[in-house]
């Protein structure tokens, strides 16, 4: 009697499983038709509204709709499904989407991962995401030195904002100026709250008779006189 319990258990495992596959199978054109985010599945208990989300989200996939397939499998709270098309899109080098995919999954390793590929091909707004998510302020430091260094000021710019580095911001703010590029240098200068350095960007303004600009650094570095001078005398306001 035991031994044919034991050949009938697994027999029975297999068919409650293939039906309940049946079921998921079955919900999947109904939820489809009528928009995952228009379905409501909690009547069903956990481990079927998980089946029937995953089920959808699997069709999503083989048609090409991938951006609802994660947002099913997001719902299911399947993690490796949405790693593994995280990885798919990172092998395609769309590495901001996989970046996504490992946000959501909490996959830190794949996160990290990520971010050096996107550092080493140069991939500079993807490299800061990815170790913003995670935190990396080694890594994020030497990400905006290389932004530095590439003449790319506003991901440096961020980066050192995210990482409260006034002296960063500051030098960032320097090889703005000496590049003309005084409005990228007044952002650098206002993070790093150097009100000195803003006031010289205002004066660099002022020389070009870019009223407006200058106006706008010295309010920022909050010099009355200057911006009492050119509201006297020029009707700024």
């Amino acid at each position: 009697m035991v031994d044919q319990l034991k050949n009938i258990v697994p027999e029975l495992v297999q068919k409650f499983n293939a039906e309940k596959e049946d079921t998921f199978k079955r919900m999947v054109p109904i939820v489809l038709k009528k928009g995952l985010e228009n379905t409501n599945l909690d009547m069903f208990g956990e481990d079927m509204q998980r089946g029937i989300l995953n089920a959808v989200a699997e069709e999503l996939v083989k048609k090409g709709r991938t951006k609802e397939a994660i947002a099913a499998y997001m719902k299911a709270k399947n993690k490796d499904k949405l790693i593994e098309i995280g990885d798919s899109y990172k092998n395609m080098n769309m590495f901001s989407h996989a970046i996504e995919c490992y946000w959501i999954a909490e996959a830190r390793d794949r996160l990290m991962a990520v971010g050096e590929v996107c550092l080493r091909d140069g991939q500079m707004a993807d490299a800061i995401k990815a170790f913003q998510l995670v935190e990396d302020k080694t890594r994020l430091l030497l990400v905006g030195d290389e932004c530095l260094k590439r003449e790319k000021y506003e991901s440096a710019i961020e980066v050192f904002r995210f990482l409260s580095h006034r002296d960063k911001l500051v030098t960032v703010g320097d090889e703005c100026v000496k590049h003309d590029q005084l409005v990228l240098a007044a952002k650098a200068y206002e993070f790093a709250q150097s009100k000195e350095k803003l006031n010289n960007v205002g004066d660099i303004f002022l020389q070009k008779e870019q009223l407006n600009n200058a106006y706008e650094v010295y309010r920022i570095a909050g010099n009355t006189i200057m911006i009492e001078f050119l509201r006297e005398n020029f009707n700024m306001a």
